[in-house]
């Protein structure tokens, strides 16, 4: 980005010191019905409605909502009710019908979840602290920080394109004795505590297949929140993601030496996910990561109009399908734990 700005000021100037010239721009304003839905297989279909608006448009800025709509659900060609639950597989439709605001319709498939094939992890210790447990009277007293190396199969389907996004998470929390904040209170009779830390994105390089030449030369290449890619690169044949996660904190403490509290877990979720939601995925990317969407912000490049899938240009109807596969943490975490007076007497600390 300091590149870009160091261009953009000079070709700014340039460009901006010129005649000025009055204009009426000509599209058509009239509100429409606009329709959102992430559809998920295995649970309840949600559809919000609303309806389009313009920035100056006051009394629409703070209610968009519509409440005459009527919406249709329709699975494999047949209408549904309320209670249906999508499958992988179905062909979705949806239709709103509006007195004031017109008719709007969207289709959409619900992807296959794609397996996961085989997963490798390595954990490693970066740093023990143990303080001393005769002094603060607790049996388990520790905060253990590590990297986590994972290689993860991704089984592409063939014969059809596929659109991934992945997810990850831990499943310890702290117990309920202990603040929101993690402070380590001394009323706190045990936690144990894992946060993941740092996803190194440039470890796997299919989470930038989005980004172009234009965008690597001005350094709009790094987005760690984008996680989509595709299967341009391997279709119908498998993909190892290499995933590395730094500076993960586990923390224990407890009165009674305990092992179930090393009972933790990572999780990480493929995402199959429709073609609609990959591209409103890249192209909010575009608009808040890319180039041409910080060219557009000051009036250099053609504005980025938004991606829609719905009949009236406003709104996306999207469907995704997940396989999650869990990375036990405990025989590690115990294992560290118990060699904890080691780190003690190199004078390694967190």
């Amino acid at each position: 980005m300091a590149i870009l700005k160091q261009i953009i000021s000079p070709l700014a100037a340039i460009l901006l010191t010129g005649c000025y010239e009055n204009f009426n721009p000509e599209f058509d304003t009239t509100p429409v019905l606009c329709l959102n839905s992430l559809i998920k297989a295995g649970e309840p279909i949600t559809v919000e409605v609303s309806h389009s608006w313009v920035f100056n448009d006051e009394k629409s800025e703070n209610n968009h909502e519509v409440t005459d709509a009527v919406v249709s659900v329709y699975a494999n060609g047949s209408v549904v009710d309320e209670d249906y639950i999508p499958k992988e597989g179905d062909e979705l439709r949806i239709i709103a019908e509006s007195p004031v605001y017109g008719t709007a319709t969207a289709e959409v498939s619900v992807p296959y979840a794609t397996p996961i094939g085989a997963v490798k992890f390595r954990p490693t210790v970066t740093g023990i602290w143990s303080g001393d447990e005769d002094f603060f009277h607790y049996a388990m007293l520790a905060d253990i920080t590590f990297s986590l190396n994972v290689e993860m199969d991704v089984r592409d389907p063939a014969g059809t394109d596929n659109y991934y996004q992945l997810g990850y998470s831990g499943d310890r929390s702290p117990s309920e004795e202990c603040p929101d904040d993690g402070e380590w209170a001394a009323s706190t009779p045990y936690v144990s505590l894992l946060s993941l830390g740092k996803f190194e994105y440039d470890s796997e390089p299919i989470f930038k297949e989005h980004v172009g030449v234009f965008e690597t030369v001005m350094g709009n290449s790094e987005d760690m929140n984008f996680m989509f890619f595709t299967d341009r690169q391997f279709p119908g044949r498998t993909y190892t993601l290499h995933l590395n996660f730094t500076d993960n904190v586990f923390r224990v403490k407890s009165q009674e030496y305990d092992e179930s509290l090393f009972d933790c877990e990572m999780y990480l979720e493929l995402v199959s996910v429709s073609k609609s939601y990959y591209n409103w995925a890249v192209y909010k990317w575009n608009v808040d990561e890319g180039v041409i969407g910080d060219l557009s912000d000051i009036g250099l490049a053609e504005p980025k109009w938004g991606y829609s899938n719905v009949s009236t240009g406003a709104g996306v109807v999207a469907a995704q399908s997940s396989t999650v596969v869990s990375i036990s943490l405990r025989d590690f975490l115990k294992s560290a734990f118990d060699d904890r007076d080691k780190w003690k007497l190199l004078n390694l600390k967190f």
